[in-house]
């Protein structure tokens, strides 16, 4: 070998040398940077078997292996039930690929629907503490680490609509009352403006504490009550204070009450209730503000003003989450089919408010039972129909052409709204929507032509409508028919229609008592429906207090009743004083639990 080549490989040895030298200097500052910004994914396994512990850590760059064997080994126990044996795999593997989203998504799934359902419905919150884990996983955990997969806030999004806001689970009703009263001490009064004070508030403790009087009122709670010791169980502790407060000590009452009306009381109450939706429920209020004016009810006397959202219903939290997956990792201007999905969960979420959306919870005058009840709230169409059309716009563009799902699911939207509108008695509304029916929806699959149900007249496409219900009733459209047909009857009463009040009142018994032998005794507990004479109040109360109804008329029915029908007028009085006598011991309950 010449000197010369020698040379040249001696000098390329040395280079290299230099080169992994220099390497290895940077690796600690990288890796260091790395576990700032989260990126390091393999830390040890706790409380797994020490076989598994040790491989993950011996195979290095290889633990992918382990994962498949974990996977496939899961999914063996999956199809063969053993659900919580695949749990405790899936968490394992969560730690070993926590970028990975369909984990998390497997994990939530699995203990929101697999788990959940093994065990009896007659332990209902049982079942709900393992929906709750199933949704808690994918917002603490799943999304904190994939902020970007929009696979995950759907998942989200779809166990708060199908799961809780939906029927197909035996304990939905149980879910809907847990939640709405999980939420419901930290809405107030849900008016406008309250979540505005809401943002405005301090976002941690030290803040809020460093207000003189604040600190006062924490201390004599600190002094009051062991559990305000500790700074991380002050806020939750205070809720509980407020909510329940037989489980601590009289003194802490006795500060509460001694700080009553105070602006320092006043400062920490809003506070904590901010506190807690931040980071129990981890919602960004700014962003709760953003869909409550662009989704909100909407009055009839303002059509450009819209209200807060009921986030007690488990349906605004799927379009919060549904919305946020879009807002953090949509792609605009591209098609994605999971980002459709998504869309679709908020306007099919909306369409669930417009059907469903008010929530009456009812406790039992001994207080040892309480049970929900949702009904119809019509100020939310305009909003589920402005956003459908929207999303028809979207994907028309993005789809080069009609986009079927989301087109005929707004067609079966209007149709349910002309006859909802037509039998509340708006009929110059149903009249609007069932011409938009006939020029806006005139599309199959070979092209455009006239629909031949919509050739028909008004009045005679309403009683079709109403045939093709009453043919296959579900929950939602047994109560809605229900509650708008006794709605109907009132005020065809008032203008002295007494056959057409009696005929909207046959049918609406007719429909209820259709649906309840359907369902038979044993699915009451599921989907059941409230009393007949609670519907029938309930309806009647939302006519009274209808903008949309003259004065008069009002008047003329309560005459009407009181001489004419004084059975019914004395099943109205009833059921009022009962009702009145709910809302009292509720307010009472609260009052007490505010001392």
């Amino acid at each position: 070998m010449r000197a010369k080549d020698r040379i040249i490989i001696v000098c390329c040895l040395l280079i290299g040398g230099a080169l992994l030298l220099l390497a290895s200097v940077r690796v600690a500052p990288i890796q260091e940077a790395r576990k700032e910004m989260g990126l390091v994914a393999n830390e040890p396994l706790e409380n797994a078997p020490p076989s598994l512990a040790f491989a993950t850590v011996a195979m290095g760059a290889f633990r992918g292996l382990v994962v498949d064997i974990l996977w496939m080994r899961a999914d063996n126990l999956k199809q063969e039930g053993k659900f919580f044996d695949a749990k405790q795999l899936a968490d394992w593997i969560t730690l070993l690929q926590p970028r990975f989203a369909a984990v998390w998504d497997f994990q939530a799934w699995n203990m929101a629907y697999n788990i959940s359902v093994a065990i009896p419905n007659t332990q209902p919150e049982e079942r709900w503490r393992w929906v709750r884990n199933g949704y808690e996983l994918l917002r603490d955990k799943g999304i904190k680490e994939n902020p970007h997969s929009i696979l995950l806030y759907r998942s989200l999004a779809w166990i708060f609509q199908h799961k809780i806001a939906g029927d197909s689970d035996d304990c939905h009703r149980y879910y809907k009352k847990e939640l709405a009263l999980s939420l419901r001490p930290l809405l107030g009064d849900n008016s406008p403006g309250y979540f505005e004070r809401l943002v405005q508030a301090p976002q941690s403790l030290a803040e809020i504490l460093a207000d003189e009087q604040v600190a006062q009122l924490i201390h004599a709670l600190q002094a009051a009550a062991p559990a305000f010791l500790k700074n991380d169980e002050i806020v939750a502790s205070y809720l509980s204070l407020r909510q329940t407060p037989g489980r601590y000590p009289k003194a802490a009452f006795e500060v509460i009450d001694q700080y009553r009306d105070s602006a320092a009381l006043e400062k920490f109450d809003v506070f904590a209730r901010a506190w807690q939706l931040r980071n129990e429920w981890k919602f960004d209020i700014d962003f709760m503000i953003q869909l409550n004016k662009q989704y909100g009810p909407v009055e009839v006397t303002e059509p450009n003003d819209h209200l807060p959202l009921n986030w007690e219903h488990p349906a605004t939290h799927a379009i919060y989450w549904a919305a946020k997956g879009l807002q953090s990792a949509g792609r605009p201007g591209q098609y994605r089919i999971d980002e459709k999905n998504t869309d679709r969960i908020i306007f099919h979420s909306l369409q669930m408010l417009f059907r469903r959306g008010k929530i009456v919870l009812y406790e039992s005058p001994d207080k040892t039972t309480s049970e929900i009840y949702l009904f119809p709230d019509p100020r939310m169409f305009k909003s589920c129909d402005e956003t459908w059309m929207q999303k028809i716009v979207k994907y028309e563009n993005l789809e080069k052409g009609n986009p079927k799902a989301v087109r005929g699911g707004h067609k079966n939207l209007l149709e349910d709204a002309v006859l909802y509108f037509y039998q509340a008695g708006q009929q110059d509304m149903a009249m609007q929507l069932y011409q938009r029916l006939r020029t806006e929806h005139k599309m199959n699959q070979s092209g455009y032509f006239e629909r031949d149900e919509y050739k028909v007249p008004f009045l005679t496409f309403v009683k079709n409508r109403w045939r093709e219900e009453f043919e296959g009733l579900g929950i939602k459209d047994a109560t809605q028919m229900t509650f708008t047909l006794l709605h109907e009857s009132y005020f065809k009463y008032a203008l002295h229609e007494d056959d057409a009040a009696a005929t909207c009142e046959n049918f609406a018994q007719e429909v209820y008592e259709k649906y309840q032998k359907e369902m038979g005794a044993e699915e009451q507990y599921r989907v059941g429906l409230p009393s007949l004479d609670r519907i029938r109040y309930q309806a009647f109360v939302q006519f009274l207090s209808n903008d949309m109804v003259p004065g008069e008329m009002r008047t003329s029915l309560l005459n009407r009743l009181q001489i004419e029908r004084p059975d019914l007028y004395e099943k109205l009085r009833q059921e009022d004083i009962q009702f009145i006598e709910e809302m009292r011991q509720q307010q009472q309950q609260q009052q007490q639990n505010q001392l």
